[in-house]
């Protein structure tokens, strides 16, 4: 993915939590891949998402989404 600083992971996932509760849930997580035009399918969306989640929290955190954003 590209490299972007801080601020602008944090402009992105501020956009991308579109009820602005400081989490990405499913459905926000879905519209973002669909906006990246990832072409994933439900089931696949599920397996990315539960792996991004990894404190199981049902959503995903900022730290979570840095993490996710930067791995290789």
């Amino acid at each position: 993915m590209a490299d972007l600083s801080r601020a602008e992971l944090r402009e992105s996932f501020d956009y991308n939590d579109s009820n602005h509760d400081g989490r990405i849930d499913f459905a926000e997580f879905v519209a973002l891949l669909d906006a990246l035009e990832a072409g994933m399918s439900e089931e696949e969306c599920r397996i990315g998402f539960s792996s991004i989640d990894s404190d199981e929290s049902g959503s995903i955190g900022f730290e979570e989404f840095v993490t996710w954003w930067i791995a290789d």
